[in-house]
């Protein structure tokens, strides 16, 4: 079986293909199948540079591997339409030559006339088969002289079918279809052209289309399917929480599970269970699916990953400790920074008003903060099964509760209102530093008023 993803390189790769690509992907490796990256670069007006090592670079951050393409090569190269013309322009010619497709003369002028014509007749706006049925010999003369483009000779009449996997027989009556340009009159092939030529060259055994390919079939939105894979890995999502995530739009295992890794979908992946409704995007859903792919990570490897996202010169050794006790509150890797700032700089600023309970006054949180030093300051080793109980007990003295008294600790410390647990901050902050930064909050608040 050979299977093939043909991006354009318009831009970034977009979520919306990587769906289609992973399900292609999927498919050919359970079958021992081959899976071809081919360009579709005839639209040259649209081509963006270096978007062929961004659609490579997105592919392998996530995974997704092809047998042959551009940097793999293999028995059919180039993979490269535009490298490809003769090809092309040969296939036209014999297309021409059986009576399928024909010269077309009509300028842009006529074409758009002809569309507002229609279009204020309120007709459907297609081209009018001026030229076809120009002599073949006449216009092969005219061709060596006047611009021109090839047209596909549509039949006038017949169902054009194909059987789909996942939508049945799908049909169109061929009085539908407009004799649409192959050849176009700078000699590259218009898309119709140039895949399926290629499709037939290739081998392609299997199409797997993005849903938007057929004709009224609701798909995964364009407008939400379009967002770049590369902005997805710059926000601090794992390609792991991605590829699961779309694998779930449009395929249901038919049971409760929904975490799989790339070797669980390739073990469980059926195109049988392919749903035929459109796909929907649920930010909310791949944030989760992200929480959980982060939490699955061992400390070593979340240290790993966290780091093109904290400063270089923040203390690896620090990270590394506190970094298990982030895991759980994480939505995307991105989190991580504000979360542990605090153990990396003293440049914590806070409204002082926020270290008050809304039960208390500023004169007893400066008391209550100095009776937290005297308690921590007593405290060898300065350690969070330590911390705990110390803490608990002074808020039982006090007649506050935990939370009051660990919410005025944690914006002393940490300048937030949440954060890492309290107890490991504490820890990990170490006992000097989280003494002066007490120490500091209360000559905040002994230096203000009620």
């Amino acid at each position: 079986m050979r299977l093939r993803f043909a991006p354009s390189p318009t831009g970034a790769l977009h979520v919306g293909s990587v769906r289609t690509t992973l399900y292609n992907y999927l498919f050919a490796r359970q079958r021992d199948g081959v899976l071809i990256l081919r360009v579709e670069d005839t639209d040259q007006d649209r081509l963006v540079a270096g978007a062929i090592d961004s659609i490579y670079d997105g592919l392998r951050w996530l995974g997704i591997s092809s047998n042959e393409g551009p940097q793999e090569g293999g028995p059919h190269a180039p993979y490269v339409q535009s490298e490809r013309l003769p090809l092309y322009q040969r296939h036209a010619q014999e297309l021409i030559d059986k009576g399928a497709a024909y010269y077309c003369f009509c300028s842009k002028e006529r074409l758009a006339a002809l569309r507002a014509e229609q279009e204020a007749h309120h007709e459907i706006t297609r081209y009018d088969r001026h030229c076809r049925n120009i002599p073949q010999a006449e216009a092969a003369e005219r061709a060596k002289t006047e611009p021109h483009v090839v047209r596909q000779k549509v039949p006038d009449e017949g169902t054009l079918a194909i059987e789909d996997l996942v939508h049945g027989r799908i049909e169109w009556q061929a009085n539908t279809i407009e004799d649409q340009v192959l050849l176009k009159s700078d000699g590259f092939p218009t898309y119709h052209l140039a895949v399926v030529v290629d499709d037939h060259v290739m081998q392609i055994t299997h199409i797997m289309r993005g849903e938007e390919w057929m004709a009224s079939v609701p798909k995964l939105s364009k407008r939400h399917g379009s967002t770049a894979v590369s902005q997805f890995r710059e926000d601090g999502y794992l390609p792991e929480a991605l590829i699961n995530y779309l694998a779930l739009i449009g395929w249901s295992p038919g049971n409760e599970d929904e975490v799989f890794s790339m070797d669980d979908l390739l073990r469980v992946w059926k195109i049988e269970q392919v749903q035929s409704a459109g796909g929907k995007w649920d930010k909310e859903r791949l944030d989760y699916f992200n929480g959980v792919w982060i939490r699955k990570l061992s400390v070593d490897e979340l240290v790993r990953r966290l780091e093109p996202f904290v400063p270089a010169e923040w203390d690896r050794v620090v990270l590394k400790k506190i970094a298990p006790h982030i895991q759980e509150r994480m939505k995307t890797l991105k989190d991580a920074q504000e979360l542990i700032r605090f153990l990396f700089t003293d440049d914590i600023g806070y409204e002082k008003s926020l270290l008050i309970p809304k039960k208390s006054d500023r004169a007893t949180t400066v008391q209550v903060l100095a009776r937290a030093r005297a308690v921590l300051g007593e405290l060898e080793p300065f350690v969070a099964a330590k911390i705990q109980p110390a803490l608990e007990g002074l808020a039982a003295e006090l007649g506050w509760s935990k939370g009051e008294l660990n919410g005025v600790v944690r914006m002393a410390i940490t300048g937030r209102k949440v954060g890492p647990p309290l107890y490991e901050s504490l820890e990990v902050l170490g006992k000097e530093k989280s003494l002066r930064r007490i120490e500091r909050a209360q000559e905040l608040l002994a230096g203000g008023r009620d």
